[in-house]
């Protein structure tokens, strides 16, 4: 399997600044080819990305969206609506949703299931904070996190999905666990697939996200355990980005 990257912009990068970051980025891309490489922009921005890597090999997803089809939810943006613009994932249960947005994991798993049924791939994203690490609590947040995420996908007889281990005291505070804790954390979410999913738990990636750098991106890949890298900071610089994928291939 190639590996997997993601780059999260969050609530960075206008419209301008993605074409320029879109410029520099895709100037050599040979290294794409050997890697699966998408960019989730806010949503305003994904039109401009997706008529910029439309006929390449980099792909664009989702940071958000909502489980129902349509209806009365001012700001919110549909499965639909994403499917529409060529989106291939969507993240689901973020820790900045979970914490910001209040989402809770019924919330996530009806965003699971709806990613899944309108064709793209959910991006389950789960982790602990500091507070639940230091108690050593981390293992039942996380199956727990899991199982209720997936807990709406048994009515699919083949599905894509993805899910994201971000440890949420790593994320974008330059802090980052072990690789073996990492690791161990992944070998974790793969067996709690297998118990909560009737097949295919197997061939579920599992990626790593939370302060990976081009410096630290290939202690946390190793193929088995973990597949890929979902990417927060360093995916707003297109030279340090390409870096760290270079990394991986």
């Amino acid at each position: 399997m190639k590996p997997i990257v993601i780059g999260n912009w969050k609530m960075h990068l206008t419209a301008s600044e993605a074409r320029a970051f879109l410029r520099d980025f895709m100037a050599h891309p040979a290294v794409f080819e050997r890697a699966e490489v998408t960019l989730c922009p806010t949503g305003p921005v994904i039109p401009i990305v997706a008529d910029t890597l439309r006929g390449t090999a980099v792909r664009w997803g989702g940071q958000n969206a909502h489980w129902e089809t349509q209806g009365a939810f001012t700001g919110e943006t549909s499965m639909a609506m994403l499917a529409d613009l060529g989106c291939t994932l969507v993240l689901c249960g973020h820790s900045e949703r979970r914490r910001f947005a209040h989402e809770t994991d019924a919330d996530i798993s009806r965003k699971v299931e709806q990613t899944v049924a309108h064709g793209m791939t959910p991006v389950l994203c789960v982790g602990e904070t500091y507070e639940q690490r230091r108690q050593q609590q981390q293992d039942i947040v996380v199956i727990e996190q899991v199982r209720k995420g997936v807990d709406l996908l048994a009515a699919f007889p083949s599905l894509s999905l993805y899910v994201a281990y971000e440890p949420v005291w790593a994320i974008g505070t330059g802090q980052t666990i072990e690789s073996a804790d990492a690791m161990a954390m992944a070998r974790l979410i793969r067996s709690t697939l297998r118990e909560e999913l009737p097949t295919g738990a197997d061939s579920v990636p599992i990626l790593y996200g939370g302060s990976v750098t081009p410096l630290n991106v290939a202690s946390f890949v190793d193929g088995d355990s973990i597949t890929g890298v979902l990417v927060g900071g360093s995916s707003l610089d297109p030279v340090a980005f390409h870096q760290l994928i270079a990394q991986l291939v």
